[in-house]
């Protein structure tokens, strides 16, 4: 006869791998020393658990940190169109000095010799203003790259937002599945029990119906089922705090589920083609993939420009003096120390490295290749990943179902048994092979509602659908 503990074994598996992952937090939590008394609790739903973990998660706080560090890019490139003003000022000590003299068709420095008392100080400011005029591309194609990296960036946020959000709906089901594995144990217990009082009766009667053996079976059984109820009460509180973890609660604050019960979400997916064509549109990774590739593209006619001049007007000037120098005023003798002059020029700036600048254009045509290739792989898996959510769905869907309708059959089953087993028509066989029987269906169709309702949140997430 098949054993009564299968009917959870299902319930078992499914618990452990949806929340042995998070296994962690438990630790965290510190559970083996036990749960401090509450002082608040709170009556949360499945979109209140995602909002907050979505609003909390360190995760969407590393993303916001990459785009302000991506817009600090963008920045400097639309700061580059404006004038860049470069200002150098010196002190320092300069020997004193008389303008020359001319004596007997000599130049005479009339300067006194070196020493101590002959050494002064001059003090200089050098300024250069730059304006860009034509720099074939280099400023333009770089804003577009910064431009289309913040906009990749973005869009980064929606692809985690769906990814937190598929990973509290997974604890979240499975917070649930675990609670429904310790009602289901209880309430195959609470059968066990009937079960026993009715054997126990017969057997006082001195029944032909019954045997010694048939209370033995009973507690076989339960010993099986007492173990599986312990390991989903064990799911219930792993799943508990892993799911506190991520909406990042602080001590002291509990919650309960604002839903008691799995149950089967009553929406029927729409076609297989429509979800095919939403995530091509809609699914984030696709908009990432080609804001980087247009960045990257970007990027590499930069590189390109940097192979030609760049053109540019510049505002020079500068300032000197030097108190203990007598200045003097010459066209084509320039004094260091003692001048004051500006004056607006235009030039073009051009660097040969002779391969360097050429290899890292080739290095960047690499790369977006690899983008290519990427996002060609992308649209090759993506809709792959969305028939299977879909088909996944369907059949667990229909499975729940069926299995609804046998665990409703069974447990009627369960009744009828009971009531010809009183009657001296039926045997001890028969009753516990119908609570085996409800137990396999009713188990089954709790794993069928969790997967049903996981494949069609999958499903949601290949299409690039946002549920949070």
């Amino acid at each position: 006869m098949t054993k009564l503990p299968r009917f959870l074994s299902s319930v078992r598996f499914l618990i452990l791998s949806l929340i042995i992952p998070y296994g962690l937090v438990l630790v965290l939590h510190g559970i083996a020393r036990g749960e401090k008394p509450k002082e608040e609790r709170l009556l949360l739903s499945l979109p209140e658990l995602i909002h907050m973990a979505i609003a909390r998660s360190p995760e969407m706080g590393g993303i916001q940190s990459e785009i302000a560090s991506t817009k600090s890019d963008l920045d400097q490139v639309k700061a580059a169109y404006y004038p860049q003003l470069e200002t150098t000022a010196l002190v320092g000590p300069v020997e004193n000095a008389k303008e020359p003299l001319i004596v007997n068709g000599r130049i005479t420095d009339p300067s006194p010799p070196l020493g101590a008392s002959s050494i002064g100080i001059f003090g200089r400011l050098d300024l250069t203003a730059t304006q860009p005029l034509y720099t074939f591309g280099k400023l333009s194609n770089r804003k577009e790259a910064a431009s289309r990296g913040v906009k990749a960036k973005e869009f980064q946020i929606d692809e985690k937002k769906g990814q937190i959000a598929l990973r509290i709906k997974e604890l979240y089901y499975a917070l649930i599945l675990a609670h429904a594995g310790v009602d289901l144990a209880n309430e195959s217990g609470d059968f066990f029990e009937e079960a026993r009082r009715r054997i126990h009766r017969l057997l006082e009667l001195n029944s032909p119906n019954v045997r010694e053996s048939d209370l033995y079976r009973i507690d076989a059984y339960r010993a099986d089922t007492a173990r599986l109820k312990a390991q989903a009460e064990k799911g219930v509180k792993v799943a508990y705090f892993a799911l506190k973890s991520q909406i990042r609660l602080p001590t002291g604050v509990e919650f309960d589920l604002a839903e008691k019960t799995i149950s089967m979400k009553k929406e029927s997916p729409a076609g297989l083609e429509s979800y095919i064509q939403e995530a091509t549109a809609k699914r984030p990774e696709f908009k990432q993939l080609a804001e980087a590739l247009a960045a990257q593209e970007s990027q590499v006619k930069a590189a390109t420009s940097d192979l030609y001049p760049s053109f540019f007007a510049a505002l020079r000037g500068s300032l000197a003096g030097a108190p203990d120098r007598e200045a003097m005023y010459n066209r084509y003798i320039p004094d260091d120390f003692n001048h004051a002059y500006i004056g607006v020029v235009a030039g073009l700036k051009w660097n040969f490295d002779f391969g360097i600048s050429r290899a890292k254009v080739d290095k960047m045509r690499a790369e977006v290749g690899k983008l290519q290739n990427t996002k060609a792989f992308a649209e090759m898996n993506i809709p792959i990943q969305v028939v299977k959510s879909y088909q996944e769905h369907l059949e667990w869907r229909e499975a729940a179902n069926s299995y609804q309708r046998a665990a409703t059959a069974s447990r009627k089953w369960i009744l009828t048994a009971l009531s010809e087993f009183d009657m001296g028509v039926g045997t001890a066989y028969d009753m516990l092979n119908a609570i085996d029987k409800y137990g396999q269906n009713q188990g089954k169709y709790l794993e069928a509602v969790l997967h049903s309702n996981l494949s069609l949140d999958e499903l949601e997430y290949a299409a690039g659908m946002k549920t949070w």
